[in-house]
């Protein structure tokens, strides 16, 4: 049996070690991170030389829970440290992914993705990881779809039916065409659970807007589509997004974002954006027009909601750049979701909090 019974989890957001989606985890209520069980790509913590800073970093945010792990992809003209040297390592497909296996067994709490890059080394490197005893991950993204045959049918045979298996479905970026996936995603959900039929499965993206010129809200359209699929999963789905970032990081040009506050609600975010105003009162102004809206409910009490609430009243230390508003949202959507099917559970929220 793995680290966790897959059948008894939630919700599975894929969430990059940046400062927004880690400060966002770290701030969740400890309920919520003992429920939740992320997807971490491992890659350079922000300007830090070494691996470990990124994996002390993920234990600040997150303890020892158990969690999905994979390789990020490196940024190609990022400048070149120690640490773009250790994960260009773990990729070596040699021996079965061997560096890949051995990294991931010296952290008892990590669940394994597969690596893909090399399919002949498929088939030692889920033997190895499935001996840990932990589940496995299969991010099949949306590029290599026509795969998903081949390998539900090698990983089924190599874990019994893919028992403690979670095969993630990924489209990546999306907009409201996601939604004419729905028989494409049907079909391929019953051809993994033919091959693999002890399996779990996932289907994650991100709708997260790129612009925000034109709109005050916009529907979560991954949630749409999860709507739509689950009858057919026999059971076997389990919800996932990107915690409401986006599926691609920006990278820069433009000029910095409008001041903006976003508010995540269970269907949908809404945005107060400030067109004209900048720096700390831009946000005030902002903040006080989101608490003030029919949307919002006072009585979630996280740490997203209450950094809204100070920079409405003018806290400096609140959210004042696009970071924190990035964390704050991350967190509140990441709680809804969480508790998406048993909303009532959404006030129950006993940390103490602090800043």
């Amino acid at each position: 049996m793995g680290l966790r019974r897959l059948d008894q989890v939630p919700y599975i957001p894929l969430l990059g070690l940046r400062p927004a989606e880690m400060q966002a985890l770290e701030e969740l209520p400890n309920r919520d991170k003992d429920l939740v069980m992320p997807l971490v790509p491992i890659g350079p913590w922000v300007g830090a030389h070494h691996l470990s800073s990124s994996l002390s970093r993920l234990e600040q945010a997150y303890g020892d829970r158990p969690c999905f792990v994979t390789l990020a992809e490196l940024e190609p003209n990022s400048t070149e440290r120690p640490v773009h040297q250790q994960i260009t390592s773990l990729g070596d497909p040699t021996g079965g992914y061997r560096n890949w296996c051995s990294f991931v067994e010296s952290h008892s709490n990590f669940v394994p993705t597969i690596q893909l890059g090399q399919l002949r080394e498929l088939r030692p490197q889920c033997a190895v990881l499935n001996a840990f005893g932990r589940g496995i991950m299969v991010p099949i993204e949306y590029l290599i779809f026509e795969a998903a045959e081949r390998l539900s049918i090698e990983i089924g045979s190599l874990t019994n039916g893919g028992e403690d298996v979670l095969f993630l479905l990924d489209l990546g970026r999306v907009d409201r065409d996601i939604l004419n996936w729905e028989m494409r995603i049907n079909g391929l959900i019953q051809v993994i659970l033919k091959n693999a039929s002890n399996s779990m499965i996932s289907v994650s993206a991100s709708s997260f807007p790129e612009s925000f010129s034109s709109i005050n809200s916009q529907e979560i359209f991954e949630r749409s589509l999860f709507h739509r699929i689950v009858s057919s999963s026999r059971g076997k789905l389990i919800y996932s997004d990107r915690g409401s970032a986006r599926a691609e990081r920006q990278t820069g040009g433009g000029g910095a974002p409008a001041p903006r506050i976003d508010y995540a609600l269970k269907d949908q975010w809404t945005f107060f954006r400030s067109d004209n105003g900048e720096g700390p009162t831009a946000y005030f102004e902002q903040a006080k027009a989101a608490i003030k809206s029919a949307q919002w409910d006072p009585k979630i009490r996280i740490w997203g909601t209450q950094m809204i609430e100070r920079t409405a009243l003018g806290d400096y230390s609140a959210i004042v750049s696009p970071k924190r508003s990035t964390a704050a949202r991350i967190n509140i959507h990441l709680h809804r979701q969480l508790f998406y099917d048993d909303p009532t559970q959404i006030y129950d929220t006993d940390d103490e909090w602090s800043d």
